[in-house]
């Protein structure tokens, strides 16, 4: 008996700790002025040499209506070099692929680099993990983003400054 009741609690921590993306959605609005929000989601996430990058996902919203859906990529240390301008490539694991535009330059940092996911978001109508190849000087990196990413970007892209 003392094992059956050992075993659920241990199948109960389980269920529970997979739960914990959802729970702590890292989900934010940030009024900016003017009648002007931004919806963002932050997440480290490692890509497959086990590099951290911060990877933020955001929407800035003016009188009601999104301007704009933008992801930036920070690599961290900043030892690493992304390539200027080039494309993202986001693939799910179906194979679909997306190609990202690099918008204006927002720091002279050559570890920063951000998207133009208007289009991918748009066309994105089920969570699913992907995989971003990042250009970096001279090859590309591998970043998986995990479906509760996935998730909040979803979440960021419906969202109204009101949280709806």
């Amino acid at each position: 008996m003392h094992r059956l009741l050992g075993f659920i609690g241990m199948v109960f921590a389980i269920v529970l700790l997979l739960g914990v993306p959802d729970g702590l959605a890292s989900v934010h609005t940030y009024p900016e002025g003017n009648d002007r929000v931004m919806i963002r989601s932050l997440q480290t996430l490692r890509d497959r040499t086990d590099q951290a990058w911060q990877v933020v996902f955001y929407k800035r919203v003016q009188h009601g209506l999104a301007q704009s859906l933008h992801l930036r990529l920070v690599g961290f240390p900043c030892g690493v070099a992304l390539q200027h301008p080039s494309a993202l490539k986001i693939t799910t694991g179906t194979e679909k692929v997306w190609m990202a535009t690099e918008t204006a330059p927002v720091t002279d940092a050559l570890n920063v680099a951000e998207y133009d996911l208007f289009e991918v978001m748009r066309q994105l109508t089920a969570t699913t993990p992907l995989r971003l190849t990042v250009p970096v000087q001279g090859e590309s990196i591998e970043l998986p983003i995990p479906p509760f990413v996935v998730e909040e970007w979803r979440k960021v892209a419906q969202s109204s400054p009101s949280g709806g």
